[in-house]
């Protein structure tokens, strides 16, 4: 890297925490209470930590109020250390679903509330139709079998071309379970890129918001749980979470978007 090089990434590092903190400003002051809904939630995770980081604080809270919650893994984790000198792609999925269990106890989530469907990571946004036709069943089948009346998935878009890929398949989902409960985006990596948070608070006509209060140590343990995606996963040097991404979801608020499916032609 040269001298140059170095010198720009603290500058757009600056940049990038300002952006992040002037949407936060955004965000908290044209946004409304997230208000409880008695009735079961379903939270989409493309990946193991999705769910614990964007919406570790509702999970805690519904839980602690006696609310049913599911929480629907899509991949098994198993690229986030794509060629890893002391575990393979295996052994990668095994601790990340570990980890997931763990988590989803901080949180009071069931183990019969948890759901793997173990597609391999870092393919979603290449999948085939084939695969894809049996996922979205499967994502049906859950649905119609919890009836939830909210749902939550990853923004479109997130930043992330998995998490991209996920909201569709929860799309198609729906339609083949004939439901049609509330939808709520939340962001993850849109926060790295304010300008796509920026844009979805703008095109969204209902923001919510949920103060940590009482369940932010549930959340923190949880989000300890994922030592291998916070942490350096030995002998790496690096997480595979920027500690500033994380920081954004240790902070007083959850932020969620209301999805309104476009009316289709008769």
């Amino acid at each position: 890297m040269t001298a140059a090089v170095q010198k720009r990434q603290p500058a757009k590092e600056f940049l990038r925490q300002i952006a992040i903190e002037l949407c936060g400003g955004l965000l908290q002051a044209g946004s409304k209470p997230y208000q409880l809904r008695d009735a079961p939630a379903v939270i989409i995770a493309p990946h193991q930590d999705d769910e614990t980081l964007a919406c570790g604080g509702i999970i805690a809270r519904k839980r602690i109020e006696g609310l049913s919650v599911h929480v629907i893994f899509i991949t098994d984790g198993s690229a986030s250390h794509p060629g890893h000198a002391r575990l393979d792609p295996p052994a990668l999925a095994a601790l990340r679903r570990e980890e997931a269990m763990n988590a989803m106890a901080c949180l009071g989530v069931e183990r019969t509330a948890v759901h793997f469907l173990n597609e391999p990571d870092g393919t979603l946004n290449i999948i085939s139709a084939e695969r894809r036709e049996a996922l979205v069943l499967r994502i049906a089948y859950l649905l119609r079998a919890i009836v939830p009346g909210e749902i939550f998935v990853p923004c479109n878009p997130d930043g992330s071309s998995e998490h991209d890929a996920a909201f569709g398949f929860v799309m198609d989902a729906m339609d083949r379970a004939h439901l049609q409960p509330e939808i709520w985006q939340y962001p993850v990596w849109a926060w790295w890129n304010p300008v796509l948070l920026l844009r979805r608070w703008l095109a969204s006509k209902d923001c919510r918001r949920l103060p940590l209060e009482d369940y932010r140590q549930h959340k923190q343990q949880a989000i300890q749980c994922y030592q291998s995606q916070i942490a350096p996963l030995a002998p790496d040097t690096v997480a595979a979470l920027p500690t500033d991404l994380v920081d954004i979801f240790l902070a007083d608020t959850e932020f969620f978007f209301r999805y309104t499916p476009p009316v289709k032609a008769p």
